[in-house]
């Protein structure tokens, strides 16, 4: 031990003496700072961040540079994906050419020590290499060097070993995207290899005697060279001598690595590791297994990406150990190297001894499963025995339901109504007013947060291990709407007995309002919108359940009375998850779009049972017609005229890799698919939660603004996403106080995202950490669920008993899913990890502004729309964010329009920073004063309210009435004139669409900041003819603007109880 810290510290003095060797330390430290800290490990905590939610566009690299169509022959895809995989990895590679040649030069400034203590050796080189963080490719022009310059074929091989595998980045990732014994194996083999096999191996394969190595930098005398020069001739005869030691490299390096390259992208055009999903892994199909993992020369990182994903896809969990293992161990490249610096046999003892190392940890890891399988399918039955085979149980409801239909009697004859009086009547239009109630400033922010239920909003989305499953616990839908007309908007929120709706007593509080409980029971409400279906002119309530189908409940003020719930048709979709709504052929009757939704997480792929559907409704009689385009699991659809021609034009949100579609309409009901090749929408989201369209910068045209799975945090997401037990964030937030849930209540969420996230397929997991029995019952029937879905084995659905329903439904769900291959050539790119806006150009074009305005920072975002906030006259947007999976419990975002000149991050100024996990809102003004409030649901209780105080700034607000179009003028677009001379401009549209789960009332409401009168009204109505009215608006009040079939004079339009006010 003194030995070995006496020749250090010699070694260490001669460094310091030799100006050379300063220089070359200098600059090797200068380059590993600009890497790591500027490429390395942002890029890895980003393929980190990505990882479980990326989709992969070519089998080389996380990142397709260069795109190639599916129905390409063999040689073009070879050759687009050899590109992206020089392209992926040529940071890394010249990281690792400059390091390798002055980890050569360097080393022969130092004098040749020779030393048989192989572990030592091998000890530290995996302490060198450790640190580096390239892949197995970039680390090996690196070790390379090394040898050349040491001789020591342990150190070098440890180096090129230790980079891609123990780097704290790849560390991070394995131990928290995959189970524990997995990760432990992993690094177990990891260690073997590097301490064990590798001094080994150098010892039965000495050094050559006679290598072919770099001609030495100083031909007089190696060691005294740097001694005595000065500081510049030191500079100048290190660049030198560095010069030559990195052409050297690049000689013996680059060349392999092209053909690396080429022989890699080859291999995975030939064949594919999906190929093995659902086979058993035996040891001749591990062995396959095993060779191909260690041929393929995948950048860092996306070998663990790799293995995720084939384990999300169903592969055997042997497979995944044995891809684990060799992925990124080593490689055709690495082979090439060894071969190259050492010997051919050395290279063939490398990748075979991978190759078996792979195998023996791919069978530990299987027999380790299928022992734990059975145990814990005992288990199972053991819990599950003497469960009630007849009970048929219903998710309990958060509160009874009222069936008293007096109530409506009573709205209707209520006194309590907004008196609007006579303004302005032109030819077939006559427009009342009403004045904003006055505003109450009662804070030092814009918004004060209540609780829900303060406000008599009662209901709590309870998260249950019964009801743990995608997509329920994304949280479930909201909408507001004039029910009874009576001037105030009330609520509908979607629930797990269908829906429930709250009557606004006068602003101030919510009242539960009755509904058709005996109908409603037991359907788990997903989303729910309040619109007119039958065009009475009173909004009736649609709403989606989860394996429930489609209803409408017509309003019993209307022509609903004597009606029940109304089947809407979504081509047996299980879910309904995006609807929207607009009069698609002009016939007065709303139309529907059907965004469908499978399995989500669990499926992911393409398939029929989740192919959209637009529904034409005549009049209560529906026609079905499905989509053109890929089905994916749709989020978002939102109307919305992006073209400027006067008809709705649809575009479909999707999630898990499937590109968004849009959609361009023709007036009758029929629309024609935007393809990337019409350059009309240059990107959009990979993962979309959100789309809506608004008006940024007042120039009149519509922009758009799509929500993603964004990720600022890269790593900490990732430590976070796969639900290892209770992790720090989830803790901390919990105990702040912070959390709509009690401190308790908070903590045992935390265990059941733990015990049932299907992201993370750990055995391990233990449901009777629960308390509750009927918890733990309804723990291991989800996790049964989870189990047939990852192992392919539709035998275990039916060992979920007739008491579990939902669970046994759910299972046979997974196994009836028929998956669909289509062609993406001509689909719209998207992009990862970030929102998009798209700006809106006068030649119907969009271009990506995301970065220019600041918008592009996003967390796992949800519900996104554009809303004047604070009544400056610009539209602000406001972000929902989290989900439980993640446990991160960042807050959510209000992105403050900065005057048409981008945004910025305003949450806490504006009092609406919230960390509570949110996925949908609704936009109300609560008390008709004239400003936005907001109502949030969380995903696991009850709902947030926040009060806008803000007392400055003017607005307008109308109300729309249609006799000629649908009643309440969805599809409609306004736009003000104010200011000098009109020159001022806004526009809105009346939408029923888009968002996640949301829905707000059907009105217009325009932020005026200082101005105090709108001098014009532009109206386009939604059966494509326009109305202009030319007439001062004062500010600060609500219009009803109604539209009559035929004019005033030539009807009976007028009211005869002596007020003069005309009908609707």
């Amino acid at each position: 031990m003194a030995q070995s810290l006496s020749k250090a510290f010699h070694l260490i003095l001669i460094m310091l003496k030799n100006r050379r060797a300063i220089v070359l330390i200098v600059f090797i430290l200068g380059v590993m700072l600009c890497f790591w800290g500027t490429s390395r490990y942002p890029a890895l905590s980003n393929k980190a961040a990505m990882s479980g939610t990326a989709a992969f566009d070519d089998p080389m690299t996380h990142e397709a540079h260069f795109k190639v169509s599916a129905k390409a022959p063999l040689y073009e895809k070879v050759y687009y994906t050899t590109l992206n995989w020089y392209e992926t990895n040529w940071r890394g590679m010249a990281f690792g050419l400059v390091l390798a040649g002055a980890f050569l030069t360097l080393l022969s400034y130092l004098p040749k020590t020779s030393s048989d203590r192989r572990f030592k050796n091998s000890f530290m080189g995996m302490l060198v290499g450790t640190p580096l963080g390239v892949c197995v490719n970039c680390v090996a022009p690196i070790a390379k060097g090394i040898y050349e310059a040491s001789r020591k074929v342990e150190t070098a091989l440890a180096v090129m070993f230790s980079s891609p595998t123990l780097n704290i980045v790849v560390l991070t990732m394995v131990f928290t995207i995959f189970p524990l014994y997995m990760a432990l194996l992993k690094l177990a083999a990891t260690f073997v290899l590097i301490l064990i096999t590798v001094p080994f191996l150098s010892r039965v394969n000495p050094a050559p005697k006679n290598p072919v190595t770099i001609p030495p930098v100083n031909e007089v005398c190696e060691i005294e060279t740097g001694f005595s020069d000065s500081w510049s001739s030191s500079i100048s005869g290190a660049a030198r001598d560095y010069w030559t030691s990195f052409r050297y490299i690049v000689i013996r390096t680059v060349p392999l690595m092209l053909l690396a390259g080429f022989l890699g992208s080859l291999l995975s055009h030939l064949w594919s590791f999906e190929h093995l999903i659902g086979l058993e892994p035996d040891f001749v199909n591990l062995s396959f297994m095993a060779f191909m993992g260690t041929f393929m020369p995948l950048p860092i990182a996306f070998d663990i990406m790799l293995a995720q994903a084939m384990m999300m896809s169903g592969l055997a969990p042997g497979f995944v150990m044995t891809l684990l293992f060799t992925l990124g161990t080593f490689s055709i490249y690495s082979a090439m190297i060894v071969y190259n610096m050492f010997s051919l046999r050395l290279a063939v003892q490398l990748y075979l001894i991978v190759c078996v190392f792979g195998v023996g940890v791919g069978y530990m890891a299987n027999s380790y499963t299928n022992y734990k399988h059975v145990e814990w399918l005992a288990q199972y039955d053991k819990v599950m025995d003497g469960d009630d085979e007849s009970n048929q149980k219903i998710a309990p409801s958060n509160e009874k339901l009222k069936t008293d239909s007096s109530e409506w009697t009573k709205l209707a004859d209520s006194t309590n109504k907004r008196q609007t009086e006579p303004f302005l009547s032109l030819e077939n239009i006559s427009v009342e007013s009403v004045p904003h109630n006055a505003r109450e400033k009662t804070g030092d922010k814009n918004f004060t947060k209540l609780s829900g239920p303060d406000l008599g909003i009662t209901y709590s989305n309870k998260i249950t291990p019964r009801n743990f499953h995608d997509p329920l616990f994304f949280g479930r839908g909201i909408a507001s709407g004039d029910i009874d007309r009576d001037g105030w908007a009330d609520l509908a929120v979607a629930t797990n007995n269908g829906f429930q709706l709250y009557h606004n007593i006068n602003g101030k509080r919510f009242e539960v309002l009755a509904g058709p409980a005996t109908l409603l029971t037991g359907l788990e409400g997903v989303s729910v919108a309040l619109v007119d279906m039958d065009n009475d002119g009173w909004l009736d309530v649609f709403f989606t359940a989860f394996d429930g189908g489609n209803h409408i409940w017509l309003n019993p003020l209307g022509q609903g009375s004597q009606r029940g719930l109304i089947k809407v048709p979504n081509g047996e979709a299980l879910l309904t998850s995006a609807i929207g709504f607009a009069d698609l052929n002009r016939d007065g009757f709303l139309d529907i779009v059907n965004g469908n939704y499978f399995l989500g997480v669990i499926t992911r792929t393409p398939m029929d049972n989740s192919i959209d559907q637009v529904v034409l409704n005549r009049n209560l009689k529906f026609e079905i017609n499905e989509l053109p385009g890929i089905p994916g699991q749709t989020h978002s659809a939102l109307f919305s005229d992006i073209n400027g021609d006067g008809h709705p034009d649809l575009a479909i949100g999707n999630d898990y890799q499937v590109a968004d579609t849009y959609y361009l309409g023709n007036g009758s009901g029929q629309f024609e698919k935007i393809t990337k090749g019409d350059g009309v929408i240059p990107v959009t989201t990979e993962n979309t939660m959100s789309i809506d369209t608004g008006d940024i910068d007042n120039d009149l045209v519509p922009d758009i603004y799509l929500a993603n799975i964004g990720f600022t945090k890269g790593i900490a997401v990732v430590s976070n996403i796969f639900g290892d037990d209770m992790k720090s964030a989830g803790r901390e937030f919990c105990d702040s106080g912070e959390s709509a849930l009690a401190i308790s209540e908070c903590h045992h969420l935390l265990k059941l995202t733990t015990l049932l996230n299907p992201e993370k397929q750990n055995i391990s997991e233990r449901c009777t950490l629960l308390t509750d029995k009927e918890d733990v019952r309804d723990c291991m029937v989800t996790r049964m669920v989870l189990l047939a879905a990852h192992r392919k084995d539709e035998s275990l659905c039916q060992r979920i008993s007739q008491g579990h329903p939902e669970g046994r439904n759910l299972c046979k769900h997974y196994f009836a899913k028929n998956l669909l291959q289509f062609d993406r050539d001509k689909e719209i790119p998207y992009q990862s990890f970030f929102n998009i806006l798209l700006h809106g150009k006068t030649d119907q074009k969009y271009e990506d502004v995301s970065k220019a305005n600041g918008i592009e920072t996003g967390e796992w975002s949800w519900n996104a729309r554009f809303a004047d906030l604070d009544n400056d006259e610009w539209q602000d947007i406001y972000v929902v964010n989290g989900v439980l999976i993640t446990q991160e419990f960042t807050t959510n975002n209000l992105f403050h329009n900065q005057q048409g000149k981008g945004f910025n991050a305003s949450e806490k100024e504006f009092g609406l920073y919230d960390r509570d996990h949110s996925s949908s809102y609704t936009y109300i003004d609560i008390d008709n004063d004239g400003d936005l409030d907001i109502i949030a649901n969380t995903l696991y209780g009850p709902f947030n309210v926040y009060m806008n105080n803000d007392t400055k700034g003017n607005s307008i607000t109308f109300k729309l009435r249609d006799e000629k179009g649908n009643k309440y003028c969805v599809g409609c677009r306004v736009t003000i004139h104010y200011g000098p001379n009109g020159e001022r401009k806004q526009v809105r549209e009346i939408k029923q669409s888009g968002g996640f789960h949301s829905f707000d009332a059907p009105v217009v409401h325009f932020g005026l900041g200082e101005y105090e009168l709108v001098k014009r009204i532009d109206i386009n109505w939604s059966d494509g003819t326009s109305s202009l009215l030319d007439h001062s608006f004062p500010v600060n009040n609500e219009y009803q603007v109604k539209r009559f079939r035929f004019p005033l004079q030539d009807k009976l339009a007028y009211a005869n109880d002596g007020s003069n006010r005309p009908l609707f």
